[in-house]
Order: C-alpha cells, then sequence, then structure tokens
C-alpha cells in the first residue's frame, strides 16, 4: 500500500515537474553558495549507497532551478 501511495505521488510531481520550465541540472560544487527559497521536489533518497541525485528549486527572485549532487540513500536496511 504504501509502494502505491509512494508511486501516486512520484507520478503527480512527476507531471507538476515536466508542466514548468525546468533548466538543465548544474553540478554542485564545494563551497557554492547557493539562493534556495523553497524546495518544488527534494532529492528522490530511495535507494541504498551514494549517487548522483536531483532536486529543483526555486531561488528568490522566483526562477527555477535543477541541482545535481551527490547524496547517500536511505534506504539500506541494516547493511553496513
Amino acid at each position: 500500500m504504501k509502494a502505491l501511495i509512494a508511486l501516486g505521488c512520484l507520478a503527480f510531481t512527476g507531471a507538476v515537474y515536466a508542466a514548468q520550465d525546468v533548466p538543465p541540472a548544474q553540478d554542485y560544487h564545494y563551497g557554492q553558495a547557493l539562493d534556495i527559497r523553497r524546495v518544488v521536489q527534494p532529492a528522490d533518497l530511495g535507494f541504498c549507497g551514494i549517487r548522483d541525485v536531483e532536486m529543483v528549486y526555486e531561488d528568490s527572485a522566483g526562477q527555477l532551478h535543477r541541482l545535481r549532487y551527490p547524496a547517500w540513500g536511505l534506504f539500506c536496511g541494516n547493511e553496513n
């Protein structure tokens, strides 16, 4: 049931995301100053290990940005 709800939310978020004019992803660099007013689409952390993820955010001027950065997934269970 949770998987079905998550899939529905993901589909809805994808539709909203596709309807907006979002530029290509930019890679994050350590120490880079970011102007984030609101997160439009948070990164999907439904995996185990480290991989690149993308987040869509709006800056203080209302412009949308897509940021790519490495993140540790949340679904590793009892793995070391």
